[in-house]
């Protein structure tokens, strides 16, 4: 079993029970500052006592400073969580007045955890819980989400937040209400499990026509079994963070700034009100690692496994260190997996959005004709090498365009406006010195596989640079802007005031 004095719960690990989920969330609630304070624990027990159930009463007023029944925090939050564990309507409950007297959603989402497996538990005894779960242990998070839609009605709810996990959207689905067709929404699930997963088809149908037949619904399992044979899970797509940097228009060196983030397949990330806020330039870096950092935490594991962050910058921030902003918000053991620079300027050039998806279709092109390196080659950076102008030359489409100097210097910024308005979709440059080392490096990265697979190779290179205790300055440096004109921006508001943004 996971110990409980482990770090916040999360709702999508494998080993936690029900106990284990109340004592990591009774120590995480424990911690927070307004449950500490005197106000906030009676806002919390008031809203409690109107929604009734068996839950402490408010305590008695205190003198002075202390608490007013005596009781430590630690010791009144445990006792509260610990009273809705036998019933799920009191978890929920519990949940319900959380999210209202915190205002902080993603606090008591594993109590919505329990909740369901409270219920699961009055349907299943321990025994097939234990063996429904060892089934499901390999399936990834996302893949269960997928099967989850595909089972369900059309224009049915959307999972909810809790279910980050296999396990949690498995339990779930055993409150969801029954399917038109009679059976229920697990069973369903499983059968477009076991279609998507053939290793592991012949235990699913065999657990799930176990349950049918105890519950009288063979007729209807065997009709689901035949309409889920020919599911296929979705194309998954990487989970996509883009922070958009827009000049202020009114105050120097003031950005608004504005995030989107798209979670495995969905297309169209929204924009949230409190996702829109005026920066200065030298708050960037602190409060777009502190965006992404809260990003990680409310985000499941299997979704980072796949993950790019990308920048939408003007030109006075093409040249920001951009990895480094990401690097403060993700664990050293687990960096960035992709981080790209888009152009905000290039937008803004109508007349060039031709040029830019003509030359992106040829770039594409001439990576599909690429064959890839040997598995067992490695790309490095090297230290004292002249580039290599014959393999320049040879390069016909000049993609990627690579700088002679930094954007932020006048002849590197001359340069990388002339291959924005050629509708280059592609720049690599060094942010500090584009040396002769760096060329040969970027040469060598290009040619070393198909230009598709570039942004990949780039971050194995920091990352492995990053494990490493060597200084390259070729390496540590290197930038790209890669402008794919099939994954634009989402469509923005019109640009008001910063004043004013909160409101659009």
């Amino acid at each position: 079993m996971t110990d409980s004095a482990a770090t916040a719960p999360t709702t999508g690990s494998p080993s936690r029970t029900v106990a284990d989920l109340q004592r990591a969330l009774a120590q995480r609630l424990a911690s927070n500052p307004l449950l500490n304070s005197e106000s906030g624990w009676r806002s919390l027990t008031a809203r409690l006592a109107r929604q009734g159930g068996p839950f402490p009463p408010a305590p008695a007023p205190a003198d002075g400073d202390g608490d007013g029944d005596g009781a430590q925090p630690a010791d009144r939050i445990g006792e509260l969580v610990a009273a809705c564990g036998d019933q799920a309507d009191d978890a929920e409950a519990l949940a319900d007045a959380l999210d209202h007297v915190t205002r902080d959603p993603g606090l008591a989402l594993p109590l919505r955890t329990v909740a369901d497996w409270l219920t699961a538990r009055t349907l299943l005894s321990d025994a097939e819980l234990d063996e429904l779960r060892g089934l499901l242990d390999q399936v990834p998070a996302h893949q269960a989400a997928a099967a989850a839609q595909a089972c369900l009605p059309f224009l049915a709810a959307d999972l909810p937040a809790h279910c980050t996990g296999t396990w949690p959207t498995t339990l779930h689905l055993l409150r969801r209400n029954m399917l038109p067709t009679g059976l229920p929404p697990l069973l369903a699930y499983l059968e477009h499990l076991a279609a998507a997963r053939p290793a592991q088809a012949s235990a699913l149908h065999a657990w799930a026509g176990s349950k049918a037949e105890d519950w009288g619904l063979t007729e209807e399992l065997q009709a689901c079994r035949t309409a889920a044979a020919d599911f296929v899970l979705p194309e998954r797509s990487p989970a996509r963070v883009m922070f958009v940097l827009l000049p202020d228009g009114l105050q120097k060196d003031t950005y608004t700034l504005r995030m989107w983030h798209r979670e495995g397949a969905r297309a169209k990330p929204a924009l949230r009100d409190e996702d829109t806020q005026a920066v200065s330039h030298t708050e960037l870096r602190p409060t777009v690692a502190q965006r992404l950092r809260q990003w990680v935490q409310e985000t499941s594991e299997a979704v980072l496994d796949d993950m790019c962050v990308e920048f939408w910058l003007p030109l006075p921030l093409i040249n920001e260190p951009v990895w480094d902003w990401c690097a403060d918000a993700t664990q050293p053991a687990r960096p960035a997996r992709t981080v790209l620079i888009r152009s905000l300027d290039r937008l803004q050039i109508p007349t060039i959005q031709s040029a830019w998806r003509a030359r992106w279709d040829s770039l594409m092109h001439a990576s599909e004709e690429a064959e890839s390196p040997d598995r067992g080659t490695a790309v490095s950076a090297p230290h004292d090498a002249e580039p290599d102008r014959e393999s320049a030359a040879s390069r016909k489409s000049q993609d990627p365009v690579i700088l002679k100097s930094p954007p932020s210097d006048k002849e590197g910024r001359l340069q990388f406006l002339d291959a924005l308005r050629n509708g280059a979709p592609a720049i690599l440059w060094h942010r500090l010195d584009c040396s002769a080392a760096f060329q040969s490096a970027a040469l060598r990265l290009i040619g070393a596989g198909p230009l598709q697979e570039l942004p990949d190779r780039i971050s194995a290179l920091r990352a492995d640079h990053r494990r490493s205790t060597s200084a390259d300055d070729a390496v540590t440096d290197i930038t790209l802007l890669w402008d794919d004109p099939t994954h634009t921006l989402p469509t923005l508001h019109s640009l008001v005031a910063p004043s004013e943004a909160r409101v659009l």
